[in-house]
């Protein structure tokens, strides 16, 4: 039998081996921690930025395709009207790369006259390379296929702007233009992939779903006769309520926006300012979480153009101290420019009876309203028997 300050000596021996193998262990996984740390330190943000990179160039590639789908889709529907293939595709190419230019702000003054002189410019144009490309269409298809052309020209646009940041961060190795891309990656295919989806809606000719104000318009006028007030606008007097209400739309069926402004104003001047009310329908961008096809009311004008229009309405109620009323019908921006969805298309009535309650409060019998259906009018007549004839169509 061993001594037993053996046994205690050889235990204690085991313990301090063993505490020196854990410390030894210990040293090791730190040292392998560093190293991890000091390689993520290193190389970490440099993966992270060639993931990005990786996803961009991804979704270039699906940018590049959407944009020659839409653009096959314009040359094959030109090509039906006159337009040889080869010269269609230049005429494409050509259409491709236009522009607008914004006025000098500097000296605000006169800057929407200005600003609407080139986006009239600017409509012509396009116009000029649909009538080239499409010879023997008619103004209803000529429309149409200018709004397939601009469809066709942002989508190349957008491909082009996140070409340019890609091929600029990689070739300056600056993660900060990559990250701005890759953040905003989501928004831009959903806004690219909408424009694509347009092209179908504009090919067929049918409503998209910034055409809920020109079906109201269309609704109320019915089947009562229709004039041209302004360019590719026109206008109906109908009683409405025991009250006049001059309807105001653009010329349909075609891919018409006109200027509703300007018929707004003429009509005001006409009667020297003697209209109680003005009305406007339009489509309004909704935020996320809302339904789509929700009606809503408020003040002032209610009409997405870039300026001229709105400030004319502006200008010439202010001046006549008329009230401008609007109701709009919630939508995003895919809805607002494909087929019309069926949400939309059923808050017709809630929007005609809103219109009706709007007049019986705010006017008095035998008073002039003036009711304007906003937006694009593709697919949508000037009165029913028209839209019934573009239905059979």
């Amino acid at each position: 039998m061993l001594p037993s300050w053996l046994l205690e000596k050889g235990l204690l021996d085991g313990l301090t081996g063993a505490q020196a193998g854990d410390l030894g262990d210990s040293w090791l996984n730190w040292i392998i921690f560093m190293i991890m740390i000091a390689v993520l330190n290193i190389y970490g943000s440099k993966l992270q930025v060639q993931m990005w990179m990786n996803q961009i160039a991804r979704a270039l590639g699906q940018l590049q395709q959407l944009t020659r789908e839409a653009s096959d889709t314009f040359l094959q529907e030109a090509s039906k009207f006159g337009g040889d293939g080869e010269r269609v595709k230049k005429i494409l190419q050509e259409a491709k790369g236009f522009f607008t230019i914004s006025p000098v702000t500097l000296d605000p003054t006169g800057a929407i006259r200005r600003l609407e002189n080139i986006l009239d410019e600017a409509e012509d144009s396009l116009s000029r390379f649909v009538e080239r490309a499409a010879p023997r269409a008619d103004s209803v298809k000529r429309a149409n296929l200018r709004d397939q052309l601009e469809g066709v020209i942002v989508l190349d646009l957008i491909f082009r702007i996140v070409r340019h940041y890609y091929l600029l961060g990689r070739k300056t190795q600056n993660w900060i233009y990559i990250a701005q891309v890759q953040m905003q990656l989501p928004e831009i295919m959903r806004i690219a992939r909408a424009y694509w989806r347009s092209s179908t809606a504009f090919q067929r000719g049918v409503p998209v779903g910034d055409s809920i104000g020109p079906l109201v318009a269309l609704r109320l006028i019915g089947g009562a006769p229709v004039e041209e007030v302004a360019k590719n606008v026109v206008a109906a007097e109908v009683e409405l309520e025991d009250r006049r209400v001059i309807v105001v739309k653009a010329k349909g069926p075609g891919g018409e926006v006109g200027k509703p402004g300007e018929a707004i104003r003429r009509i005001v001047e006409s009667r020297g300012g003697k209209v109680a009310k003005i009305v406007m329908i339009d489509a309004a961008t909704k935020l996320e979480g809302e339904p789509t096809g929700e009606v809503a009311e408020g003040s002032g004008a209610a009409i997405g153009d870039p300026g001229p229009e709105k400030w004319k309405i502006e200008e010439v109620a202010s001046q006549y101290s008329i009230p401008v009323h609007s109701i709009v019908i919630k939508q995003d921006l895919l809805e607002a420019i494909t087929p019309m969805a069926q949400e939309i298309a059923e808050a017709v009535d809630k929007v005609i009876e809103r219109v009706r309650r709007t007049i019986r409060e705010g006017t008095k019998p035998g008073d002039v309203i003036i009711v304007a259906g906003i937006g694009n009018t593709v697919g949508v007549g000037n009165t029913l028997r028209e839209a019934e004839v573009v239905a059979v169509a």
